[in-house]
């Protein structure tokens, strides 16, 4: 299929998905104007991460992810600099939350260039970024070269993975559509020594000791009972896989979330640590070490939420929340935080027209860079202050991060009776 009618297709899914999203709470990308026209495809994607490379000078390589997704394609990512202190940055888990794929790329293009500034930054840490983790949710195609499809026939971007095991009646997986897949954004195992763990079997609250550490291949057939044998999202095992590797002092990943209003203004950027301490509590029962490196990653974690804070005050466009997202361990802010990284989301509000878009570019830009300026100058961020984060970055409208699991279904033996839906996006403010 040409590629003007594979993006028209995707431009009128992305359309359909808009207006069925609440634009009162964060759930991915909402707004006027919306338009996937001036994003890069997957391919255009791996194109300028490559012609970026090219250009370094061997300032940064280039590389992909031990897994594929379910839909054969490879996941790239991008390493830059030599230094011994170490921050990940991830984006677009969700397919639909796009613009944040594009900031990626463009800060991994001024980290590789020749400024002061830049050598710097890569002199004193070894970055890794990974532009678009959910490279079937936004574009997946086919061998064919037409769209992916879920079982009700809608084509991507939408939230989800690609696996459409589940498209029958019964059970499903926690976090999962129907049909469709899974949110790679809950299934980030939290133990260190269970890299492939389901951290959604058999639940996430008395469970979570639990340790399901085979390599469950979901491009094969599997069943609901193969969910207590290991992670069956490959997006979210190559995560994991990068933070064993390089022990990442901060992870930073960026998001979209529906138009917020506080105080009539508009709300264009939130921000949260991770906020598991339940689970960390949990795990002393088979990890003494378990509460100790949790603190120390939300300890830094929030001095990264005070330079965000500190630095986006400076941009008229920029104005920061207290995201409310839950305490689901599964989520990859509460994930690498329990493994004791500084791990921080970073939303930003969802409009994907041409002006908007832009300024969402510019505020991840921005936030990003910031982060990595500061840990280069000194890798524990000692000059920043935890306590500050809840004093300079506030709940919008008042309304706190949510202590819930953050879905309406209880969860037993990693399944739900239902699942996720289009229609019914309460459970996403986990983020």
């Amino acid at each position: 299929m040409p590629m003007r009618k594979i993006l028209a297709a995707a431009a009128i899914a992305a359309a359909t998905l808009a207006a069925h999203a609440q634009t009162s709470v964060p759930n991915g990308p909402n707004g006027d104007n919306d338009s996937i026209a001036s994003l890069r495809t997957y391919e255009q994607m791996v194109a300028a991460l490559k012609s970026s490379v090219h250009t370094s000078g061997g300032a940064m390589r280039y590389d992909v992810l031990p897994w594929k997704s379910n839909g054969g394609r490879e996941i790239p990512y991008v390493v830059v600099g030599k230094g011994a202190t170490t921050a990940l940055i991830i984006a677009q888990q969700h397919g639909d939350e796009m613009e944040t794929s594009d900031s990626a790329v463009n800060l991994a293009r001024t980290l590789s260039n020749n400024s002061m500034a830049s050598t710097a930054i890569r002199n004193a840490l070894t970055v890794i970024i990974v532009p678009r983790v959910n490279v079937d949710g936004f574009d997946g195609r086919k061998a064919d070269g037409t769209l992916i499809t879920d079982s009700q026939g809608r084509v991507p971007p939408w939230r989800q993975n690609y696996d459409k095991t589940f498209s029958g009646a019964g059970p499903v997986p926690a976090f999962y559509q129907r049909g469709r897949g899974y949110d790679i954004n809950r299934y980030h195992a939290f133990r260190p020594e269970c890299p492939l763990d389901n951290p959604n079997f058999p639940n996430i609250t008395t469970g979570v000791v639990s340790c399901e550490n085979q390599d469950l291949d979901s491009t094969k057939p599997y069943g609901l009972a193969d969910l207590g044998k290991g992670n069956p999202v490959p997006e979210a095992k190559n995560i994991r896989w990068l933070a064993d590797k390089y022990k990442p002092a901060v992870t930073l990943d960026l998001h979209h979330q529906g138009t917020r209003v506080n105080d009539g203004k508009m709300v264009t950027a939130s921000t949260l640590w991770p906020t598991a301490d339940a689970t960390a509590q949990r795990l002393l029962a088979v990890d003494p070490k378990a509460m100790t490196r949790f603190n120390a990653g939300q300890a830094m974690a929030k001095r990264v939420v005070v330079i965000i804070a500190q630095t986006l005050a400076q941009y008229p466009y920029a104005n920061l929340s207290l995201y409310p997202g839950g305490t689901e361990p599964g989520i990859s802010r509460n994930a690498y935080g329990l493994l004791g990284s500084g791990s921080v989301l970073l939303e930003l509000r969802g409009g994907i027209g041409t002006k908007s878009g832009g300024y969402i570019q510019k505020i991840g830009y921005h936030a990003s860079y910031a982060v990595l300026h500061e840990l280069a100058r000194d890798a524990g961020l000692n000059g920043f202050d935890p306590n500050q984060a809840a004093v300079l970055v506030k709940p919008a409208n008042g309304l706190p991060p949510n202590s819930g699991q953050g879905e309406s279904e209880a969860i037993t033996a990693g399944t739900v009776p239902e699942g996720d839906s289009d229609e019914h996006d309460d459970h996403h403010l986990g983020n």
